[in-house]
């Protein structure tokens, strides 16, 4: 039975990294992504507070589904809500914590995390997996994937950014956010393969 759950998790989380890459095939997070990239300090702190915030919402989402059955039939829009209301009182109750704790980096954590709870990846991940009727492991786990998928988008784009700014052959004109955008619009259309999403419909079909 709990070699069942790790396996479980195991795929839901590989899931939120590689077969449906929340950042490269939902462009959930596009914004901070490229900002994070080009800050080698904050990239895995940004990414540890997804990680945390994300599986966090999405376990109490999760229960209280669970706990109030009638939750699960109400419309989407109404979800939303609930799921934000989750996130913003976790993140004040995080934050008033943390506030009367002094520690050396009380400010950096705070400031990292205020970005990290606005980014639109940490809300998808409870909306997702109540899509896909995860049980409780599988939406934690899913939580923890999807900051595992924004480092690794992280250091894809560093990467890609060092390399491009070494090209000399890159013409002025597509220097810079260009060629950055660019490289980032080839990494999403590799990750959307994964997926086995058509992106441009079949017959004529949009």
């Amino acid at each position: 039975m709990i070699r069942e759950q790790l396996m479980a998790m195991l795929t839901a989380a590989l899931y939120a990294v590689f077969l449906y890459n929340l950042v490269f095939s939902g462009g959930l997070g596009a914004t901070e992504i490229i900002r994070a990239a080009k800050k080698n300090g904050g990239m895995l702190t940004f990414s540890l507070l997804i990680s945390v915030f994300s599986a966090l919402t999405a376990a109490i989402c999760r229960l209280l589904t669970v706990w109030i059955p009638k939750l699960e039939t109400v419309e989407f829009q109404w979800h939303v809500l609930l799921y934000g209301s989750v996130l913003l009182v976790l993140y004040l109750i995080v934050c008033t914590t943390l506030s009367l704790v002094r520690f050396k980096a009380q400010a950096y954590l705070l400031k990292y995390m205020g970005m990290a709870v606005l980014n639109t990846l940490v809300m998808a991940v409870p909306l997702l997996s109540f899509q896909l009727g995860y049980n409780l492991p599988r939406t934690i786990a899913m939580g923890v994937g999807a900051g595992l998928a924004f480092a690794g988008a992280s250091l894809l784009i560093n990467s890609g950014m060092h390399l491009l700014q070494q090209n000399k052959a890159i013409p002025v004109m597509f220097t810079g956010v260009p060629a950055t955008l660019i490289y980032t619009a080839l990494l999403a259309l590799a990750f959307t393969g994964f997926t086995g999403s058509s992106l441009f419909g079949v017959g004529g079909e949009a």
